[in-house]
């Protein structure tokens, strides 16, 4: 498998959470390995069309639920295609011992021999795994415009042990020299400077999910070094045209910089020095200029005054941008070499009606929209930064205090963004202290069935428990405030506590331009959120943690975004606090899963028996639809 790009941008496959298997390993004889496109940068060999394509003779090595890997080898009629079909060559064996915990196919390419793998699934969590016996060579084959045949590691998980095809993420990034001169180039060896480990053993860990995967290297040797290229019988450089050598290599931060020594036919060797610290990303290449062979350049040399030395490599402290429009970010360069004659850049903006620049590198917002910002030194050498223009939201202010169906005033709601959030659940009501019965209240709120104006408790109080009464029922009984202290049943899938589904129940108007009805339970001034307004609180949320006893998120939604930054807030940014208040069964009426699940409704219908909502647990925080016959609880905003 070969690579060739100038930049690879990361690339994000979202891969389905498996899901445990009980029944049989279906293992497959056969494999897909889809390789993408050039544009999402997950690469093998590229033509000059800039199609990514597979080699001939690519082997993977794929665990099918076990712990050891069969080797699977490309068809010949998949060669220069960018899907290719693979089939089993060789079985390591029938170790199935850990199926129910890997119930997914895990690939690696390229195949190898001694790899184990090792998995964890973790309840409501993407499985991990680990593939050990994993070794980087110390030497890599040179090939034109290239890295070396099954020089570039990636890892693919499938979403269940029946899906037989391989979608794969870049494991590891890339240096690219160009080089120009008379001399003919026999090896290229590449050593950091702070020792860093280059090659030799380790361990793999891939994701079932859209996290990309990572290597630790695990290696101890002085091999492990330094990586060198092999240019066989010799590479003829050119004066005119640089020639590019490309090494792969594994995310690494050259902390003191690196070092890249160049032999020739006649055995003469050429050491470039790069002093400044560098990064080599995953899925990423780290390019040098051109540089012309015999002119190595280190910070250390020359007479002192640069002469006839140009800038080779800047940086910047950042290379994408998020601000909002009328703010500005200096971006900080940094060149190499140190002692090049000329170190003035050149400025510019793709789009200056988004984002200008001047030439002290001050890049100002002006409008929503995304623009290049680029310095270019004498000499060519050139760095780039992204600059994405978002304007703020109008932002909400607590105006009305918040009153609850017992008359209690527990002052503003919480403005976050555009929305003002209650500070308690619909229905709360303290805890007391009443002898045996210290949860008397309802302090977690009540618990609403979809579309109903009347909760229904989840208590240690008896009193306060509703009658289960078995449904669906008329609009008008579900509503009838004399009954509110029941709950209705129904035993159908899915479910609903109404005979006839009505989905303005609680929203007579549009999602953007909601209407508050008479069945919504919230207080004068409130209303049940859209699915909007909940999905824009969830884009940021704390860890897992206890609040007065509850166990919950802080919720502080977009305002802890990037281009918010510069928001009068700060670091002060408000946060709402949702506690896992558990449900009620919409077939049985059973109170369950308090400070443990949650689902908060949105006034968004889905379909005849389901609704939208915020669900969350443990490790999960996303918005689905579920039955609206559960009793779950309601956080009510602002009107």
């Amino acid at each position: 498998m070969k690579k060739i790009t100038l930049f690879l941008a990361l690339a994000a496959i979202t891969v389905a959470a498996c899901q445990k298997s009980e029944t049989a390993i279906p293992v497959s004889e056969q494999f897909t390995a889809t390789v993408e496109s050039f544009e999402s940068q997950t690469k093998t060999s590229m033509t000059q069309e800039k199609y990514v394509v597979w080699s001939q003779n690519d082997r993977l090595a794929i665990f099918q639920g076990s712990t050891l890997a069969d080797e699977f080898k490309v068809s010949d009629a998949s060669a220069g295609k960018a899907n290719g079909t693979f089939t089993k060559v060789t079985t390591a064996g029938d170790d199935f011992s850990a199926g129910t915990e890997i119930p997914c196919n895990v690939a690696l390419y390229p195949y190898a021999t001694g790899l184990t793998l090792t998995g964890a699934m973790l309840e409501y969590e993407a499985p991990v795994y680990e593939v050990e016996g994993v070794v980087l060579p110390s030497e890599q084959t040179y090939v034109a415009g290239s890295f070396a045949n099954g020089a570039f590691l990636m890892a693919a998980v499938t979403d269940d042990l029946s899906d037989h095809n391989l979608k794969f993420k870049n494991i590891l990034g890339a240096l690219k020299l160009q080089l120009k001169g008379t001399q003919t180039v026999k090896s290229i060896t590449v050593k950091g400077r702070n020792n860093e480990k280059l090659s030799g053993a380790a361990t793999v860990t891939a994701y079932a999910s859209n996290l990309a995967p990572a290597i630790t290297m695990t290696a101890t040797d002085e091999a492990s070094k330094s990586v060198t290229l092999d240019c066989g019988d010799g590479v003829q450089l050119s004066e005119s045209t640089a020639t590019d050598f490309i090494i792969a290599l594994p995310p690494v931060l050259f902390s003191q910089g690196f070092t890249v020594t160049v032999t020739d036919s006649d055995e003469q060797t050429y050491e470039i020095t790069a002093k400044v610290a560098n990064t080599v990303l995953r899925s990423s290449v780290l390019t040098m200029p051109a540089i012309i062979l015999g002119d190595e350049i280190t910070e250390d040399e020359g007479d002192g005054d640069g002469s006839g030395i140009n800038v080779m490599i800047i940086t910047f402290d950042k290379t994408s941008l998020t601000l909002a429009p009328s703010t500005s970010y200096s971006i900080i360069p940094d060149v190499f070499p140190a002692i090049a004659d000329d170190k003035t850049l050149t400025w510019s903006s793709s789009y200056p009606s988004i984002a200008t620049v001047d030439q002290s590198g001050v890049v100002t917002a002006v409008s929503d929209g995304t623009a290049t910002i680029t310095a270019v030194a004498v000499g060519g050498a050139s760095k780039s930064c992204t600059v994405k223009v978002v304007s703020l939201p109008n932002l909400a202010t607590a105006t009305a205090d918040y009153v609850d169906e017992y008359g209690v005033n527990h002052g503003k709601g919480i403005a976050i963004g555009s929305t003002v959030w209650a500070p308690v659940n619909c229905g709360y009501k303290a805890a007391t202290i009443d002898g045996a019965k210290p949860d008397k209240g309802f302090p977690y709120g009540k618990l609403y069935q979809w579309g109903r104006k009347y909760g229904q408790g989840y208590s240690a109080d008896s009193d306060s428990e509703p009658m289960i009464w078995p449904g669906p029922v008329t609009y008008e009984i579900g509503q009838n405030k004399s009954i509110d202290v029941y709950f209705y049943t129904s035993e159908s899938d899915p479910s609903d506590w109404i005979d006839i589904p009505d989905d303005s129940m609680w929203n007579s108007g549009t999602e953007d331009a909601p209407v508050k009805t008479a069945n919504d339970p919230c207080p004068s001034g409130w209303r049940v959120p859209t699915y909007s307004e909940l999905n824009v609180l969830i884009t940021d949320h704390s860890d897992w943690t206890t609040n007065d006893g509850q166990r919950g998120y802080y919720y502080s939604g977009v305002l802890t975004t990037t281009v918010y930054d510069t928001h009068p807030l700060g670091e002060d940014k408000p946060q709402v606090f949702l506690p896992a208040a558990g449900y009620r069964n919409g077939r049985s009426g059973s109170a369950m899963h308090r400070d443990s699940e949650a689902f908060y409704w949105s006034s968004r219908p889905s379909d005849n028996n389901t609704s939208h909502l915020l669900f969350f647990i443990e490790s999960i925080v996303d918005m689905r639809n579920y039955s609206r016959g559960d009793g779950y609880p309601v956080r009510c905003v602002q009107e």
